[in-house]
């Protein structure tokens, strides 16, 4: 494919376009294999607590993790058609804590992990986890599933198309749900701080630009129209808190990254003031919006075949 641009962003060394070919912006050209391979060896799960300690540790301590699983599922079961199975399988399933809620609630379970650190320190070991890449789909030897999860994982993909397609073909059941999470990228907020806050300090411009660790940069519009020129049904949408508030009314956790828990910890209280019935209700309506508007962090998006 020729990928035709007018507007990119340069990051260190490499370039991210806003594609008119793809519909969405992605670093141009591509790292290869072993660039992606070295960062993920030097950077990523660099810092993994010893399995005995991590089990002594309050994984979710402010119960945020799990206030958002409780989101998805109630998502799922709201759109997944009665007549298919509770199975599910998470792509990207790190240490198995989302997978682990689904099991708790009933399901059966199914997940791929890449990462050799994440999937020794997976604490639930009788759960279907494997270790692999789901471009080698033939040797991981998974069940076809009801809904399939993508939790901040198709932003890192060199061909999140192919990915799409594998699911498509040989993991989803008709009528089964997928669900996509993604940062929502270049976003009116985040020009806004660029504009305001981060106006004289050039080094943050762009700073939810971060290759190679993210390659793929969607908002709410743009991955639904992937989503549909890769052959799903867009069923549903819906944003969620946008932290970019936080820097423009004082807790500047961009440029001063010790306020970043702060910040977050107002987050989390806002959550669970509205986690309740009926006012879950009231929070899906103004997650729903910000999403039409094009606002919230990241985007949640359920598509089914």
């Amino acid at each position: 494919m020729e990928h035709k641009y007018t507007r990119y962003v340069q990051k260190n060394k490499y370039k991210i376009i806003k594609c008119e070919s793809c519909g969405y912006w992605h670093v141009f050209p591509m790292p290869t294999e072993n660039e992606i391979i070295n960062y993920y060896k030097k950077e990523y799960y660099n810092t993994v607590p010893d399995p005995a300690v991590k089990d002594k540790l309050n994984d979710d301590p402010d119960n945020f993790y799990y206030i958002q699983y409780n989101d998805r599922l109630r998502h799922i079961t709201k759109l997944l058609p009665f007549e298919l199975p509770k199975s599910i399988i998470d792509i990207g399933a790190g240490y198995g804590d989302f997978l682990n809620f689904m099991k708790l609630n009933g399901w059966a379970v199914q997940g791929i992990e890449p990462s050799v650190k994440a999937y020794k320190n997976i604490k639930d070991k009788t759960m279907d986890i494997k270790l692999g890449n789901i471009n080698n789909i033939s040797e991981l030897k998974l069940n076809p599933s009801s809904v399939i999860t993508l939790n901040n994982v198709l932003e890192h993909l060199k061909e999140p198309r192919k990915t799409l397609e594998i699911i498509k073909k040989y993991l989803l059941l008709k009528k089964g749900i997928l669900l996509i999470i993604v940062p929502n990228e270049f976003n009116i907020l985040q020009h806004l701080l660029m504009n305001t806050v981060l106006k004289k300090v050039s080094e943050n411009h762009y700073y939810w630009v971060s290759p190679p660790a993210h390659l793929n940069y969607w908002s709410h519009k743009t991955i639904k129209n992937f989503l549909e020129s890769c052959g799903f049904n867009v069923q549903y949408i819906i944003s969620d808190f946008p932290m970019e508030i936080f820097p423009l009314i004082g807790d500047n956790y961009i440029t001063y990254p010790e306020l970043g828990r702060k910040a977050h910890l107002k987050r989390v209280k806002f959550e669970k003031f509205f986690s309740k019935v009926p006012l879950i209700k009231f929070k899906d309506t103004l997650y729903k919006f910000f999403a039409k508007i094009g606002l919230g962090r990241a985007t949640h998006v359920y598509a089914s075949i």
